[in-house]
């Protein structure tokens, strides 16, 4: 008669599905430390276990804080930057305001431009008529 050996291959399970609970914790905390892609199938990927793992109801919390953590992503469709890459709100108002600033110079720039070239295209037409330019 054979040995029940159930308990063993129930326990071996259970130790398997421990160990990749924790790849995945892993892998989260190191997207949601450094950026990167928060897709189910790319958590599956670097954590070593199947998408089905993850939509297994034993699993939900972890599903459950990978949707959070994608919630957060811009919708660029590119991945986050790291929390430490972030530019904060003052810094990003400063940005901001300079380059309103340089538009803005670039703009008055280009109207002058324009209107030294209209000018210089009406003298360049009074030459080819023979109208001599005006004295200034």
């Amino acid at each position: 008669m054979r040995a029940d050996n159930s308990a063993h291959l129930a326990e071996a399970a259970q130790q398997r599905r421990l160990a990749c609970s924790e790849r995945v914790r892993a892998v989260l905390d190191a997207l949601e430390r450094d950026g990167g892609a928060m897709t189910v199938a790319g958590v599956a990927a670097r954590a070593g276990v199947s998408r089905t793992f993850l939509y297994d109801a034993a699993q939900a919390p972890l599903l459950a804080r990978l949707r959070d953590l994608a919630d957060k992503q811009p919708s660029t469709g590119r991945p986050a930057l790291p929390k430490h890459q972030r530019i904060t709100t003052k810094s990003h108002e400063t940005v901001v305001r300079a380059l309103r600033d340089a538009n803005r110079k670039l703009h008055e720039e280009n109207e002058r431009l324009r209107n030294e070239l209209a000018v210089a295209l009406g003298q360049l037409r009074d030459l080819r008529r023979g109208i001599p330019a005006p004295r200034g």
